[in-house]
């Protein structure tokens, strides 16, 4: 799978209207093709803009001119995509669930539960407290380079390019 990797656009996809300073915005990825696009929405063209629906989607705001920007990774916009991935059979977007399960274990958003061995796979089981629900993950056995590389995709991706997912 291929991402259109692309920072935040600063004005509207439909309207072309640019984004002010600390203008709420709303920010989606939209499965096209089987890949992932960003697409950036002001708050009027936002229901306009949703046709054959988001993956996954998030509001932000546009940074002060003036201030560095404060990066923060949103767990809930990454437990929104983990879950959604769920049953895909894409290879990388079972990589995808993957990287983003240890990410949301290093947040504490899952526990680790337990490992098995499943027609000579590993799966990971998780734990997800909030919902008192379990999650079981394919374990692609990535190496370390290749953790990396989606990493600074999804960074890309979401407009996070300082943060280490895991």
């Amino acid at each position: 799978m291929e991402w259109e990797i692309k920072r935040s656009s600063n004005g509207c996809l439909l309207c072309n209207k640019g984004f002010s300073e600390e203008e709420e915005y709303y920010s989606a990825l939209f499965d096209e093709g089987n890949a992932f696009i960003r697409k950036d929405f002001c708050t009027p063209c936002w229901g306009k803009g949703k046709e054959g629906g988001p993956f996954s989607f998030w509001k932000t705001k546009a940074p002060k001119k003036d201030r560095s920007v404060k990066t923060f990774l949103n767990t809930e916009v990454l437990l929104d995509m983990f879950m959604r991935l769920e049953g895909n059979s894409e290879t990388h977007q079972k990589n995808l669930r993957y990287v983003l399960a240890l990410y949301l274990i290093r947040k504490k958003v899952f526990k680790l539960k337990s490992f098995k061995r499943q027609s000579e796979e590993e799966i990971i089981t998780l734990f997800f407290p909030k919902e008192d629900r379990e999650f079981d993950v394919y374990n692609p056995n990535l190496k370390e380079e290749e953790i990396k590389a989606i990493t600074s995709e999804m960074s890309q991706l979401l407009n996070y390019p300082c943060v280490e997912l895991v």
